[in-house]
């Protein structure tokens, strides 16, 4: 059993390092590359196929935990989160990533990986094409930062991601300028995650199919093991982004979308 353990966390550790490398490249949140590629790699690991997908977005977005808090720590160095309008979404955003998980456990895998797969889809055309989202200009009050932010923590609790692509929009959309609105974005990562992960750890305690080591739908090798190196691997990732063109990134990041997509439709 331990040379099982030490082997998969070989494995994780060199998919943390994958993960962190894309991330940093492509300036995205590690929940779009990782749940796809645990879904391959506990596929090979032989797991249960009716709780893998789960176990996959559970792992993901616990993983989120500490690549989160170290973004948002830097954007706060940076004075780049709006706390004012930070605040209310968060409430939001903590009923609606617990409900989301809770919701997500009821839906069959392989739905929730047709879904996964057609959202990398559309992100990588997007990508690809270089199609900017306008969002309409939003007064912001309290009942509505609430609703958007419990909006944008179910959709990310079920996709297994830190929410930037629905909160960025949002916070644009409320007059934040585009740092602030990421920054913003990075904060909002932290709640999705932890109780994304709360409720995928509540939804799987008393299923007998999950693995050893799993607490609840988290995988604990998964989630140390990627999580640890991807922290590190991120910074050398956005380096390497720096000797890359923004066409040939976009092409890059485009591609790697429509790849694990067609490899998530076809799985």
């Amino acid at each position: 059993m331990n040379l099982i353990m030490l082997d998969e966390i070989i494995i994780f550790a060199a998919l943390g390092i994958a993960a962190g490398l894309l991330a940093g490249m492509f300036g995205i949140g590690g929940g779009l590359i990782i749940v796809p590629v645990l879904i391959g790699t506990f596929i090979s690991l032989g797991f249960d196929s009716e709780i893998i997908v789960h176990l996959s977005i559970g792992t993901a977005i616990s993983c989120i935990i500490f690549t989160g808090l170290a973004s948002a720590n830097a954007h706060r160095k940076k004075k780049s989160i709006d706390f004012r309008l930070f605040k209310p979404v968060a409430t939001g955003i903590i009923f609606g990533a617990l409900g989301g998980a809770l919701f997500a456990v009821q839906v069959k895998g392989v739905f929730l990986k047709l879904t996964i797969a057609s959202f990398l889809l559309i992100v990588g055309i997007q990508i690809l094409f270089d199609i900017k989202i306008h969002s309409k200009k939003i007064t912001p009050n309290r009942p509505k930062s609430i609703f958007a932010g419990s909006i944008i923590g179910f959709l990310s609790s079920i996709l297994g991601i830190g929410g930037g692509t629905f909160s960025v929009p949002f916070f644009r959309a409320s007059g934040l300028k585009l740092t602030s609105s990421i920054g913003t974005s990075a904060a909002c990562g932290v709640p999705i995650a932890i109780f994304g992960t709360i409720g995928y750890i509540l939804a799987g305690i008393n299923i007998a199919e999950l693995p050893y080591l799993s607490l609840g739908y988290v995988y604990l090798p998964a989630l140390f093991g990627v999580s640890i190196t991807s922290m590190f691997a991120a910074k050398y990732g956005a380096e390497l982004a720096h000797y890359l063109s923004q066409k040939t990134l976009r092409i890059l990041m485009a591609s790697w979308f429509c790849i694990i997509s067609t490899y998530m439709f076809l799985v």
